[in-house]
C-alpha cells in the first residue's frame, strides 16, 4: 500500500465529488495497492490540502481519475502546483470533464485548456463506479489532439482498466 494519509485524501474527495463519481471509502482505499494507481499530493504541516490521482494505463499513457483541493484552500494556487507536477511526468495525458453546461463546468474546461489540454467532443461515458449508478456522459480532454482511432483507443484503455478493477 502506498504511504499516504488516505483519510485526509478521502475527506477532500468526498467533499469535491458526487458519490457516483468515486468508489466509496473501502473500494477507493484498496486502489492504493494497485501498482498502476498513483497519487500526487500537496501538503502543509503534514496535512494534505489537495491531490491528483492518476492511472498509468501503459508506459506512455496517464489518465487522471480525481483532482481536488480542499474547499477552504481553493484559489491559493495549490491546484496549479499539483497539476504542474503531474504535467512533468512523461506520457500522453487524459482526463474527464463534465459537458460545458454550467459556468463551473466551463471554468473547469478553461482551466485545463490553460494547461494545454484539448477538449474532445466525441461521445464518452465514464465507467460506472458503483452498482446501481447510471451511465454518466462526460468528455475526454487530452494533452494532444486525438483523431477518431486514438480517441477510441483511449476510451477502450479506460474501460479495460475499469473492468480489471471492478471487483475490488
Amino acid at each position: 500500500m502506498k504511504k499516504v494519509n488516505f483519510d485526509n485524501i478521502y475527506k477532500i474527495l468526498e467533499s469535491s465529488f458526487e458519490p457516483f463519481l468515486h468508489r466509496g471509502y473501502e473500494r477507493q482505499k484498496k486502489l492504493l495497492d494497485n501498482e498502476k494507481y498513483n497519487i500526487i499530493t500537496y501538503e502543509e504541516n503534514d496535512e494534505i490540502l489537495g491531490f491528483l490521482t492518476y492511472w498509468k494505463l501503459d508506459k506512455d499513457t496517464l489518465f487522471v481519475e480525481h483532482f481536488a483541493v480542499a474547499p477552504e484552500k481553493r484559489g491559493y494556487g495549490i491546484g496549479k502546483k499539483i497539476f504542474n507536477d503531474f504535467l512533468k511526468l512523461d506520457g500522453d495525458k487524459f482526463l474527464e470533464v463534465e459537458p460545458p453546461h454550467t459556468e463551473i463546468d466551463k471554468k473547469r474546461i478553461k482551466l485545463y485548456e490553460s494547461f494545454g489540454f484539448i477538449f474532445n467532443d466525441n461521445e464518452y461515458y465514464q465507467p460506472i463506479y458503483n452498482e446501481g449508478d447510471d451511465k454518466t456522459r462526460l468528455h475526454i480532454m487530452s494533452s494532444r489532439k486525438l483523431d477518431e482511432n486514438e480517441f477510441e483507443n483511449i476510451y477502450k484503455k479506460i474501460h479495460d482498466l475499469d473492468s480489471s478493477i471492478k471487483n475490488i
